[in-house]
């Protein structure tokens, strides 16, 4: 038991530095990008594939470093994960800059629903990407998909927070500054969240593994 608890303890620092150090330096893509464009009042048409572009890299990024997080036992392999990942997380970012690109700000009830269910499946990009992974190998392994859109829901309101308070006419960095700050928070409250079910993927691998090996 006591040897469990420690294996659990280790599996939860391991998780939590790697994903939330590679989901804040791969934050900081996407950041300074768009601190960037936004010093230098690009035109939305640039500025939209560009930040796609950044966020497939934050998702490589992220999936390395779960890739680390879960260890040598890992049903997968990083390359896949790696790619699953970053289109997830494109993905992701193209649905969230959609509203602003095309200037959805009027909240009609048909505006509201659209944003509702494109949050849903921003929300699930990721995560539905890796379960494809996953799924190939782990048991029930669906589970992945809400805890992780739940850590995401979480997170992500860190990155909404400094929006107010930054325009063009705000130094550059400032802005990257309080953008690298929020990315850094986001990354903390993923990684907490996603330390559950990536544990449970653990498990399920070692009990494969052992399953195999008898």
């Amino acid at each position: 038991m006591r040897d469990e608890r420690r294996g659990r303890r280790r599996f939860f620092v391991r998780w939590l530095v790697a994903v939330t150090l590679a989901e804040t330096v791969g934050f900081s893509v996407p950041a300074i990008a768009g601190g960037l464009l936004t010093a230098g009042a690009f035109p939305a048409q640039f500025v939209y594939p560009a930040m796609i572009a950044a966020g497939t890299a934050e998702g490589a990024l992220l999936g390395a470093g779960q890739g680390i997080g879960f260890g040598a036992i890992r049903p997968f392999r990083t390359r896949t994960w790696i790619l699953a990942t970053a289109l997830g997380a494109g993905l992701a970012w193209a649905i969230g800059m959609l509203p602003s690109t095309l200037g959805l700000f009027e909240l009609s009830p048909l505006a509201v629903g659209l944003l509702f269910v494109g949050g849903l499946v921003l929300l699930a990009s990721i995560p539905t990407l890796q379960w494809l992974v996953l799924r190939r190998t782990v048991r029930n392994a669906w589970r992945w998909i809400p805890w992780n859109m739940v850590a995401w829901a979480a997170g992500i309101l860190w990155t909404l927070a400094p929006s107010p308070l930054v325009d063009e006419r705000t130094p550059i960095e400032v802005i990257t500054g309080v953008y690298m700050a929020a990315g850094l928070l986001m990354a903390v409250t993923v990684a907490a969240v996603t330390s559950v079910p990536a544990r449970h993927v653990i498990r399920k691998s070692m009990h494969n593994s052992e399953a195999t090996a008898n």
